[in-house]
């Protein structure tokens, strides 16, 4: 028989069995967590574009809205999949079956708004307002940032929240919990000029939009999960890179009246996302324990969780093998021993042409090389540096940019054990020992670290460090691991210089008003609840017009700062000092009388009387008045900052009114 009719013959019969032992579409659905709109873009696509029927899926999209939860669909069976908030994470630690695997948004889309006509800048300006808000399962961020700041729901009325901003509109609330992708448009397209108050502003910054599924469908069924995770990812890729088409895609098939979003409106959301998805900078569906455990620890700091929580099991491990094999898995492996087969078949009849497989492989090699050399450029553009960790044969390889990270070293090289032991200048090896092993040897799957390190001149570096486990023993021990390092010190000093400004007054260094009233309430709050009492002195530079009117106001601003700089020195390190209005200052003192508070004045104003400002041509003094208000003057009843307030500076008045240069106290003069 002619070798071509054998060929034939056998792929006829491959091809019928394939046919035989094909795979059924298995039937899944997953449940959005609100209406149709670009927010679940990456589903429609993966949908539409055939990612999930090339994956052996047939999705059911299911919408969501008022009443309807994606943890209740997914726990109760309606749904194999969802897509949650942090409500999952609360979920998961008060005992429900849920696994997160994978989140899309970065940064939680939660916020507040009020509008920009009304006097709410901060959470302290929610006592005693309307504040329209959702149930703690959706709307987490808003209820933590609010217990951060010290407000109770006793200061405050709360409003079922009804998902549109028409009750903000009209003014029947002062302020409104939101999704900044979305209810913000609404009042864009009025022209309503509004104030976001965000979560992360105030140290809440959580994961948003958590695909996520039951325990049970993973341990049964964990490639149906990885499939879905798979196709979905695909889809949001796809999303991103192709905005316009599946904006018509959901204007055409996925616009459910009376939720029903129109073009701007889901350009509007679709250029808000891109800020907290990151997809150009973060891989889809990326997230880490570490990230996890920060969210879990302000929960408990907030006294919405117990300390003693464990997220164990929470976050899928797509790469930790399983002990349940499917079906599916079976047909897979009967598939690839066939194809096996069928190429050896094929290499049986073909031998003669072993020469040519000898050039594809001398071929397959150069590839290899040019791919390595691919990867060295790309670690060098990127400015990272590459690590390799084996613990089988206790060596550690750091590439040249890795060791100059890590300090000491400066020269790629294998290091052992024994070399960290006997040679001492090996800095850069201990350093990656001291900040990361034990890090590393808890890690499963890809994981992100950070650690901050000391250079040769004391100053502070910040190291970030991904990597993965790349082989493990039967006991689940580390046996080697490899990832990349990079330096972050500018991002993290650019950081805390950004949230140094925010708190600061520019022109003084001391704290600006706004974040001093902000601390001024968290004292308040702590007095109410009996832990302590303070003092509070506003003090006024005296004849401040006079000063800008003989010397020049580039003088007045000298003596501006320079009274700042006494005040600071003069005060305690617990004391906060800010500059409170032009040539104003405050002062909160803890667990401080009057009477203190009078001696630590009186200081202040002697060292500033006895000051001598020069110019070109004359010398001057200046004096100071000040309010002095202790909170054991109030009950508690009528204790708040803004009652406390009033009153120092209606003793500054009365200073002013005597000539100056005083301390008034309980309506006293000193």
């Amino acid at each position: 028989m002619p070798r071509l009719e054998v060929s034939r013959i056998i792929f006829v019969a491959l091809f019928a069995l394939y046919s035989t032992i094909g795979f059924a579409a298995e039937k899944v659905s997953v449940q959005l967590n609100w209406t149709h709109q670009f927010e679940f873009a990456g589903v429609y696509a993966a949908l539409e574009k055939g990612f999930y029927k090339q994956e052996g899926l047939e999705v059911e999209i299911k919408a969501g809205g008022p009443g309807i939860t994606a943890l209740s669909e997914v726990l109760t069976g309606s749904a194999q999949f969802g897509i949650s908030g942090s409500e999952l994470l609360l979920a998961r630690i008060s005992g429900q079956p849920v696994v997160a695997l994978g989140v899309i948004f970065q940064h939680s889309a939660a916020g507040i708004v009020a509008l920009a006509d009304s006097d709410i800048y901060t959470p302290q300006d929610f006592s005693g307002r309307r504040l329209e808000i959702g149930e703690l399962s959706s709307d987490a961020e808003a209820y933590a940032v609010l217990q951060a700041e010290g407000i109770t729901p006793r200061q405050y009325e709360h409003i079922p929240s009804t998902f549109n901003m028409q009750k903000l509109i009209s003014k029947q609330v002062d302020a409104a919990s939101v999704y900044i992708t979305n209810q913000p448009f609404y009042l864009e397209q009025q022209n309503l000029l509004y104030r976001l108050i965000l979560p992360r502003s105030y140290g809440i910054d959580f994961y948003g939009d958590t695909i996520f599924t039951s325990e049970t469908l993973l341990e049964e069924q964990p490639e149906l999960a990885r499939a879905f995770m798979n196709a979905t990812l695909r889809g949001w890729k796809y999303a991103f890179d192709r905005p316009d088409e599946i904006i018509d895609l959901i204007l055409e098939k996925y616009s459910d009246f009376p939720f029903a979003h129109s073009r701007k409106h889901l350009e509007y959301e679709y250029q808000q996302m891109k800020e907290l998805v990151l997809p150009d900078l973060v891989e889809l569906g990326h997230m880490n324990l570490t990230r996890w455990r920060h969210m879990a620890n302000t929960f408990v700091s907030l006294g919405l969780l117990q300390p003693d929580y464990s997220l164990e099991g929470f976050i899928w491990q797509p790469d930790r093998p399983t002990k349940n094999l499917d079906q599916h898995y079976f047909k897979i492996g009967l598939i690839l021993a066939l194809s096996i087969g069928f190429m050896l078949l094929l290499l049986f009849f073909y031998n003669r042409r072993l020469q040519e497989q000898i050039n594809l492989r001398a071929q397959a090699g150069s590839k290899l090389v040019f791919t390595e050399q691919k990867q060295q450029m790309s670690l060098w553009a990127s400015n990272q540096g590459y690590w390799h960790w084996n613990r089988v044969d206790n060596t550690l390889f750091i590439d040249q940019n890795a060791a100059t990270f890590l300090g000491g070293q400066h020269q790629a090289t294998v290091f052992s054990f024994q070399d960290v032991s006997s040679e001492s200048n090996i800095v850069s090896v201990r350093n990656f020992f001291s900040h990361f092993s034990d890090q590393v040897r808890q890690q499963a799957g890809r994981f992100e670290l950070e650690a901050e390190l000391s250079d040769e001149d004391n100053l502070s570096r910040w190291l970030v460090c991904r990597g993965e486990i790349i082989e493990t023993s039967t006991e689940g021990g580390l046996k080697a691991a490899h990832g990349v390092l990079l330096d972050v010190t500018e991002q993290r000093k650019a950081q805390q210089q950004l949230e140094q400004l925010a708190i600061t007054d520019t022109m003084t260094g001391c704290l600006n008003r706004r974040y001093f009233m902000s601390r001024l309430s968290a004292f308040m709050q702590r007095v109410k609840f009996g832990e302590g009492h303070f003092a509070v002195a506003l003090i006024d530079i005296d004849k401040m017009e006079n000063i800008n009117a003989e010397y020049g106001e580039h003088t007045g601003d000298h003596v501006i700062e320079t009274l700042a700089d006494i005040i600071q020195q003069q005060v305690r390190p617990m004391d906060l000092v800010a500059r409170f209005g032009g040539q104003a200052y405050a002062v909160l003192m803890p667990n401080t009388n009057t009477a203190d508070a009078i001696n630590a004045c009186d200081r202040i104003s002697n060292y500033i009387a006895h000051y001598r400002f020069d110019t070109s041509n004359n010398s001057f003094f200046v004096t100071v008045t000040g309010g002095i208000v202790d909170t054991e003057e109030f009950s508690l009843t009528e204790l708040n900052s803004k009652q406390l307030l009033f009153l120092a500076e209606e003793r500054v008045k009365e200073g002013k009114s005597q000539g100056g240069n005083r301390l008034i106290t309980d309506h006293r003069s000193h």
